[in-house]
């Protein structure tokens, strides 16, 4: 389980970041103002737990049985569940909203995938890094 937690807590810091970057419309930001964007950013945690947990065990499930290039072909899948992601989440807001949600897709995109590319890249590490450590 360490393994799932340790990228939750990696890809919502690398989330909330990249929410207080993309959403700052290009200005000059002093300290206090970017610290704000990274805390209102940490509403990403639930997004983090309710979509990536379900997919990494999907993708874990997936690759279970692969033997070459399994570690590019999962990050590639860690990748594909970004974009799935964030079509899902467009679509619950689009009920509310209609088709216009759909403009943003592109800064959707680019915070799904700064949540779920770390999350991939930890998850692999870790997956090595305890295999190939032995357990006392």
């Amino acid at each position: 389980m360490k393994t799932k937690i340790i990228p939750v807590i990696i890809s919502s810091i690398c989330g909330s970041l990249g929410f207080s970057t993309l959403f700052l419309e290009g200005r000059y930001i002093d300290f206090t103002d970017f610290i704000d964007q990274f805390v209102t950013g940490l509403i990403l945690i639930p997004f983090v737990i309710v979509f990536g947990l379900p997919f990494s065990i999907m993708i874990d499930t997936i690759i279970r049985d692969t033997k070459k290039y399994k570690a590019l072909f999962e990050f590639l899948l860690y990748v594909l569940s970004g974009v799935v992601g964030t079509s899902i989440i467009l679509l619950i807001f689009s009920l509310g909203d209609g088709i216009s949600i759909f403009l943003e897709f592109k800064p959707f995109l680019i915070l799904a995938l700064s949540c779920s590319v770390p999350f991939g890249i930890s998850s692999i590490i870790l997956k090595y890094v305890f295999k190939t450590v032995p357990s006392h």
